[in-house]
């Protein structure tokens, strides 16, 4: 129009709009994160289930209704940049939203674990709940980025896109946050028996029995109420842990016994992988839990065979840590102190140097041990 209606003010005017919307969507948003919060921690009824028996909690209808009224309402005033800046505004809204529920998800963890008779019940419910809306979110800004994306010139398409990803990377972080407290409840519920791993009570007793039992009632919930992917990545995890906790024990005040060990050990391994198998793909099973058929074959092997046995193993696993071998060896109860002591001088003699080899700093399962930090790690 002549003169022009806006005088010119376009730029200013779209400035001020985003700011508007950047306080009303955070304002919004941070509403509905109360009510969310709220709910997760009060817990006084069991969380809502949405499709196919998954627990939801329908706030990512909510913030995606929020979110879509602005994104339409900026496409019909074809501003495509300030479609853009608008995402970054509503992303650093969601990574604030992201951090209080990382922290949320450790403070009601933390309850949990250490003083269960203080919470409410029914946290790993709304923890699965929680990791579902996630991805839930997800999928919502997936369609964000692909729909709205392909109505933009060439020009902001790259940066929408790159905005929306993000996006979709908060969501998603969040949702393996919720999956890891699944995994840290579990074990924690665990760490009585794991701690008790090739003690007397490990030697006398069947105490395998009641971790499967433990993990079977767990992963009947996980199956039937957790979204499909997070629920193999949770069993991934789950498999890990187990794994490693053969690994973290051999730090305890525990004794190899000859034959007696590796057959026990053998006994389990069988079992663990039976359970695991129905649950997720045997080879990935077996992958896993070749970390402790390591252990065997080295708390099995003779004297004259550690020192081949070592290095075949680490042609595999290049950050496996010395001081477990070590360990492994000084708590075999078949070796005189003059014999542990000449097959560790060898090994430390041969391993010199390993620590700064990019070969020593691939990292494999034996990386994630928290008893013993692999080579190459401060």
């Amino acid at each position: 129009l002549k003169p022009p209606l806006l005088e010119g003010r376009e730029d200013q005017l779209a400035h001020e709009y985003l700011e508007i919307a950047a306080s009303k969507i955070r304002e919004w948003i941070t509403n509905l994160m109360g009510t969310e919060t709220e709910a997760f921690t009060g817990r006084q009824d069991a969380p809502r289930m949405g499709e196919g028996g998954m627990y939801v909690t329908g706030g990512s209808v909510y913030l995606f209704e929020i979110v879509n009224q602005n994104v339409e309402l900026v496409i019909e005033a074809q501003r495509a940049k300030l479609l853009c800046d608008l995402m970054a505004e509503c992303n650093k809204v969601f990574q604030d939203v992201g951090r209080q529920w990382r922290a949320l998800l450790d403070g009601e963890k933390a309850k949990q674990i250490e003083a269960p008779e203080t919470v409410a019940e029914g946290l790993v419910d709304y923890t699965m709940a929680l990791a579902n809306e996630q991805i839930r979110c997800v999928v919502q800004a997936e369609t964000i980025r692909d729909e709205t994306g392909a109505r933009l010139t060439r020009a902001h398409q790259e940066r929408f896109r790159a905005e929306l990803s993000q996006t979709m990377d908060i969501f998603m972080g969040v949702a393996e946050a919720a999956t890891q407290t699944l995994a840290d409840i579990v074990f924690s519920d665990l760490r009585p028996i794991t701690q008790a791993l090739y003690t007397t009570d490990w030697y006398q007793d069947d105490l395998l029995q009641p971790v499967i039992e433990t993990l079977k009632d767990y992963c009947q919930d996980f199956g039937d109420h957790l979204d499909k992917y997070l629920c193999r990545r949770l069993m991934q995890d789950l498999l890990t842990r187990f794994a490693l906790s053969y690994i973290d024990a051999v730090a305890g005040k525990i004794k190899f016994h000859k034959g007696a060990t590796t057959e026990k050990l053998h006994s389990e391994l069988h079992r663990a992988s039976k359970f695991f198998k129905e649950h997720m793909d045997g080879g990935a099973v077996s992958e896993t839990l070749n970390v402790v058929r390591i252990l065997i074959s080295l708390i099995d092997s003779t004297p004259a065979m550690i020192f081949l046995e070592f290095f075949s193993v680490k042609k595999q696993y290049p950050d496996l840590p010395l001081a477990l071998i070590e360990d492994i060896l000084a708590k075999r109860d078949d070796l005189e102190k003059a014999q542990l002591k000449s097959i560790v001088d060898s090994l430390r003699q041969k391993s010199k140097g390993d620590a700064g080899s990019s070969l020593a700093k691939q990292r494999t399962l034996f990386s994630k041990s928290k008893s013993y930090p692999p080579l190459g790690s401060s």
